[in-house]
């Protein structure tokens, strides 16, 4: 068994405004996808995490262990430069899809 520290947005509060964290040990053989989103905190928006396990669970975290980000930063460095095409030119809408 190998347990690892992640921070979570509450499960309890839903998709409420107000975000509430909290520290939650998982165990690292049972996550089967953690993907890169982007998350609005605080009216803010974040880059984020979403998880799911092998028991059906999913979780959006905001830290995650240093090692799992090292493996996702390894493979964002191996991808080409992708093309975004979006519906509008507002260069702040750019950013955010950059960023």
């Amino acid at each position: 068994m190998s347990l690892e520290k992640f921070r979570i947005v509450s499960p309890k509060d839903g998709q409420s405004v107000d975000n509430v964290f909290e520290s939650l040990l998982i165990n690292t053989d049972h996550i089967i996808s953690l993907k890169p989103i982007r998350m609005v905190v605080e009216e803010k928006l974040v880059k984020g995490f979403w998880i799911r396990t092998t028991n059906g669970k999913k979780y959006r975290a905001v830290e995650i262990p240093n090692k799992i980000k090292e493996l996702l930063d390894e493979n964002e460095s191996e991808q080409s430069q992708i093309v975004l095409n979006g519906l509008s030119e507002d260069s702040y809408q750019a950013e955010l899809l950059i960023n």
